[in-house]
């Protein structure tokens, strides 16, 4: 039997272990250890097994500390000097087991009490200065670290994983920008790879070969004096002597580089996998070498193998999106795949929100729960839904597949509503790949779809519907601005772009104007962004606005101008205000991206035109591709 992608799905002998593939189900820290008991939930241990399930060779998991931590209920990561916790993380080791898969942790040696490598250096946030870590606490730690390890050995685990990369605190001994300690763990080469040599060499000795170890590094951190690819290389070859697998990642977790730490559509697919090959290039790496950063599909991850890029892939995002990427792809269904957006949502909602979140994959964080919360379908229905984009798409493809006969209705000659524009955007191909990929859905499906028709609520009624679900969406919100019928809106320019003219002025600076005003500016255009606020995307998820805002100062061309509100717009340009004085800007066009505007009316305007009504997205309240997505998923199986 002819395998398919047979360079990433060939197993491999690591150490006393073999693993039945090259693909690594890279760590997710879902911040979900249980109340007040530092174990992982189940809804965490079904995340991680569901991973082996559905074909990773090495499922790591994220993730134990390796101090006890204080049992206040507040912690996001796990014990492993709990009784009840050991239990717990024996019993995740064994289903995953189950499947085949190898079972790997990653150890969380992130210091408290502010401590960092060296005075000078910055917390996980990238921004605050931490305190130099005295060597008395680093040896704590260094146990920490290998007690860690025999524990998990003894409960099951095949491997673990150590983050000495992306400059967090523990990793900022290795560079020479962070490390600027006078004893003898810093200043040379030599005394800047010691502290991580010894945690790595006391965890061999104790663990032998019975371990996996990997470790992830930044192979270039992508800062003036800190580590760059030459060094990442001498790193690796000193690190390789304890070392089963280094991770070839990159950048630090500074705001100006989450787009390299966590690659985004700033740049292009597969940026960081140069960095293994380097590796691979050297002749100085006998350890395995991972490729890690976005890859998002077993095509990219077979052509990695086979042209000797990298032994292995580590996959995180991708099968968060689709956590059955694998199993679709060897089935010959690549076109089934849900594409990951690259929006970071994932991250943003456990490290910043409260609750495991995927835009694009609407079961994430209650997947666990649907068993019991899904109501089977007793009767065939008809199903109207009204709008075709993406809450409405996925809303008609969740009713679809419960059996209901689904009719789709949308007012343009073409799906997508507002994702329509992402394929005239060069930072947006992801996004422009999962409009494809719903409208391809549909295509598949039995779905009935009327486009260029504005149906009517008395046409819904007269068709004697079960069931109706309103997507209908959001429109540009107008401000009472003097003169605001000589602007344009900013999702009307896209394609049009060579008619604005070379000086464009936006009005609003949250995500939609910065993109915009991104765009245009990257086309070769003079851009002025007016924002009332003090800042710039604001309503930017966090790691996203990082990414904006980096992007945004590299463009000369780019101008930006916060707590200004416009007064007028004319055919030339527009007044602004700034404190107590007006200023005029001159435009060839002027570009509005002040909000948008739920159609609300137009949604209310279907109530009772058949026995279950829903409303999805937009047309709610104007928010992201996660809601609309959410939503529609809701609307479509509770039908």
């Amino acid at each position: 039997m002819k395998v398919k992608y047979k360079h990433v799905m060939s197993p491999i002998r690591v150490g006393n272990h073999i693993l039945k593939n090259r693909i690594i189900a890279a760590p997710v820290t879902l911040h979900s250890a249980s109340n007040g008991e530092i174990y992982p939930t189940e809804s965490a241990m079904n995340f991680f097994v569901q991973r082996a399930k559905e074909g990773a060779g090495l499922v790591v998991c994220a993730g134990v500390k390796v101090l006890p931590v204080v049992d206040d209920g507040e912690h996001a990561n796990w014990s492993i000097y709990k009784h009840n916790a050991m239990n717990r993380l024996a019993e995740l080791a064994e289903r995953i087991h189950f499947y085949g898969a190898k079972a790997s942790m990653e150890l969380i040696g992130i210091f408290d009490d502010g401590y960092v490598a060296s005075e000078g250096g910055l917390l996980m946030d990238g921004i605050t200065p931490g305190r130099e870590i005295p060597i008395s606490e680093m040896m704590r730690y260094k146990e920490g670290y290998v007690h860690s390890a025999e524990m998990l050995m003894k409960l099951g685990y095949d491997g673990i994983l150590l983050h000495f990369g992306h400059s967090i605190p523990i990793a900022q001994f290795l560079s020479p920008l962070t490390n600027k300690r006078t004893d003898q763990y810093g200043g040379s080469f030599e005394n800047r790879v010691r502290y991580i040599v010894e945690i790595l060499q006391a965890i061999r000795e104790k663990v032998g070969n019975n371990m996996i170890i990997e470790i992830r590094m930044s192979a270039d951190e992508f800062k003036k004096g800190g580590i760059d690819l030459e060094e990442g290389i001498k790193i690796a070859e000193v690190l390789q002597e304890y070392a089963d697998i280094i991770q070839a990642s990159c950048g630090m977790v500074t705001p100006d580089l989450m787009c390299r730490t966590h690659p985004c559509d700033f740049l292009p697919p597969n940026p960081n996998v140069y960095l293994a090959e380097a590796f691979k290039k050297s002749g100085r790496i006998k350890s395995y070498v991972t490729a890690i950063g976005a890859i998002g599909s077993l095509e990219d991850a077979d052509e990695i193998i086979a042209s000797g890029k990298a032994d292995f892939v580590a996959i995180c995002r991708a099968l968060i999106a689709d956590p059955k990427l694998i199993t679709k792809s060897i089935s010959g269904k690549e076109e089934d795949v849900v594409p990951c957006i690259k929006c970071m949502r994932c991250h943003d909602s456990t490290v910043y929100g409260h609750f495991f979140q995927c835009s694009v994959n609407p079961t994430i964080g209650i997947m666990q729960h649907l068993d019991s919360m899904i109501v089977p379908v007793t009767e065939k229905k008809k199903v109207a839904v009204i709008g075709g984009g993406p809450a409405g798409m996925y809303a008609a493809l969740t009713a679809s597949k419960r059996g209901h006969e689904v009719t789709l209705y949308e007012k343009t000659d073409s799906l997508g509503g507002a994702l329509k524009f992402a394929t005239k955007v060069d930072f947006k191909y992801s996004l422009a790949k999962f409009r494809d990929y719903l409208i391809n859905q549909v295509k598949k499906s039995q779905i009935k779809v009327k486009l260029n028709n504005s149906v009517l609520p008395d046409d819904i009624k007269n068709e004697g519907y079960d069931a109706v679900i309103v997507a209908v969406g959001a429109k540009p919100l107008i401000p009472p601005i003097p003169g605001v019928e000589h602007s344009i809106f900013a999702i009307n320019t896209y394609g049009i772009e060579d008619t604005l003219g070379d000086n464009v002025v936006i009005i609003g600076g949250g995500q939609v104007g910065c993109e915009t005003g991104l765009h245009l500016a990257r086309l070769g255009k003079t851009v002025t962004i007016l924002e009332m606020c003090s800042e710039m995307a604001k309503d930017a998820s966090k790691t996203h606005r990082d990414d904006i805002l980096s992007e945004m100062n590299k463009e000369p061309n780019l101008i930006q101008i916060t707590s200004a509100k416009c007064t007028e717009i004319h055919e030339g340009g527009v007044l602004y205000k700034k404190g107590n004085e007006t200023f005029k800007l001159s435009a060839d066009s002027v570009v509005l991206a002040a909000g948008m505007k739920p159609c609300t009316s137009e949604a209310d305007a279907f109530m009772g035109t058949a026995p279950v009504y829903w409303v999805a997205g937009d047309c709610v309240k104007a928010r992201t591709v996660e809601t609309a997505i959410r939503e529609g998923y809701f609307a479509g199986i509770n039908i």
